[in-house]
């Protein structure tokens, strides 16, 4: 009994000793990732993602590829300075500085490309801003077509923008009334069209078809009446009567005897008779006849010689004839002759 008990306190003793050991062993034996390493704990408050192996790598690798790009540039850029600079040492120093100023030249032609074409951005902004609708027509220079004709062929609406007009077609649109000469039309910014016009002014008259063609001193046909203008009566024209429409111009040879005509009525004009000239017959040249249906005479100039002093002796025989209806006769040369008054019987 006695050995027993000693045998099974030896072995209580040994499994205590072995129990000992292992813990030591375990002590000793323990990793070093188990000691204390601030990325592995986890601190209140602070939050830490750990990255994995792969991603680390990977980032490395793109932050040496980058830092080669950069170092590349930067070999690139060296090498073109010293190219420049070798290139630049074996020319010579005007060709240098005919050089530099191209650049210079380069550099200002793209500031201003770039100057022009913010500007032209902000004028085609502000060009179609409602800023410039238009708000005012006026009209000026018009005696005999009305303001709002004049408008009304112009086709300006209001509230249309400004920039929008085509000048040149509103010209020719107002244009088509004859008696429109010339058109200028003016944009007063922001809001205001002024139309300018000058017009043809009647001075003659063409019988045709029972009623009368106005012209102007041109020859230009400016509207056809019914009734009778105080204006004279032109006789004698070539002009087809085809041609009698209102925009359309004597023919050459009518407008040739028109100049002459108009040098007879500013003389006349000037010794106040133009005003009872009712009619000039310019059918033949040679022998030009003024008719004064007031005064019931008619004078027959002859050519357009000394026209001033004949219309003197008409005005002369006039007066001193008045109210007995007849002829005068100036068709000669009045050197060698005095004019004749014909009394009609």
């Amino acid at each position: 009994m006695a050995k027993r008990m000693k045998e099974e306190a030896k072995k209580i003793s040994n499994k205590k000793k072995n129990r000992e050991s292992k813990k030591k062993g375990k002590i000793e034996n323990k990793p070093e990732d188990d000691k204390f390493c601030f990325d592995n704990e986890i601190i209140i408050g602070v939050t830490r993602k750990q990255e994995p192996a792969k991603n680390k790598k990977e980032k490395k690798k793109v932050e040496k590829a980058k830092n080669k790009g950069t170092t590349k540039r930067k070999q690139v850029k060296k090498a073109n300075k010293k190219s420049i600079a070798k290139n630049t040492k074996n020319i010579a120093p005007e060709q240098q500085e005919k050089i530099m100023q191209k650049r210079k030249k380069k550099q200002k032609a793209i500031k201003w490309i770039l100057i022009l074409a913010l500007l032209i951005v902000a004028i085609l902004c502000a060009m179609f801003s409602p800023l410039f609708n238009i708000k005012k027509i006026e009209v000026q220079g018009n005696e005999i077509i009305s303001k709002n004709e004049i408008i009304s062929l112009s086709q300006i609406q209001l509230e249309e923008n400004t920039f929008k007009l085509n000048k040149s077609q509103i010209k020719k649109q107002i244009k088509e009334n004859a008696y429109i000469q010339s058109v200028i039309v003016v944009r007063n910014l922001p809001s205001e069209i002024v139309i300018k016009v000058e017009e043809r002014k009647p001075a003659y008259l063409l019988e045709y078809a029972g009623s009368y063609i106005v012209i102007d001193k041109q020859g230009y046909m400016l509207e056809i009446k019914n009734e009778k203008m105080n204006l004279p009566v032109i006789q004698g024209a070539v002009t087809s009567t085809e041609e009698f429409k209102v925009g359309n111009r004597l023919c050459t040879e009518d407008l040739e005897k028109l100049a002459e005509i108009l040098r007879i009525v500013e003389i006349a004009q000037v010794n106040d008779i133009y005003t009872i000239i009712t009619g000039i017959d310019i059918e033949n040249a040679e022998n030009i006849k003024l008719i004064f249906e007031s005064e019931d005479k008619v004078a027959y100039l002859g050519d357009s010689s000394n026209m001033n002093t004949k219309i003197l002796m008409i005005k002369s025989i006039i007066e001193k004839e008045k109210g007995n209806p007849g002829e005068i006769f100036l068709n000669f040369d009045l050197n060698k002759k005095n004019p004749i008054f014909r009394e009609r019987v």
